[in-house]
């Protein structure tokens, strides 16, 4: 049976390192944002995180021309990707 992606917005593939924090405590994480679209994201990160967590997503811009992403977000899924990595999906809340 084929898959049909019922997603709103096309996910486009970025690859790039983000700084996550979770906003209860303060705890930062390096992670790789895999893709992104208008209203989430998928992280790569080295640590599981409880669904539900809201976290800050900082990703910098390469250049002066482009403006830094920072959002406030929901993970809503966690699965192990491999014994040293995890992929969480979450909701964009709000951009900062």
């Amino acid at each position: 049976m084929l898959h049909e992606d019922k997603r709103r917005f096309m996910r486009m593939s970025v690859n790039t390192t983000a700084t996550v924090t979770v906003l209860e405590s303060g705890h930062k994480v390096k992670a790789k944002c895999q893709d992104l679209s208008a209203t989430g994201m998928s992280l790569v990160v080295s640590e599981p995180v409880e669904v539900n967590t809201m976290i800050e997503v900082f990703i910098d811009s390469s250049g002066n021309a482009i403006p830094p992403l920072s959002v406030h977000a929901k993970v809503l899924r966690v699965t192990q990707d491999n014994e040293e990595e995890y992929i969480w999906g979450i909701e964009i809340n709000q951009f900062n």
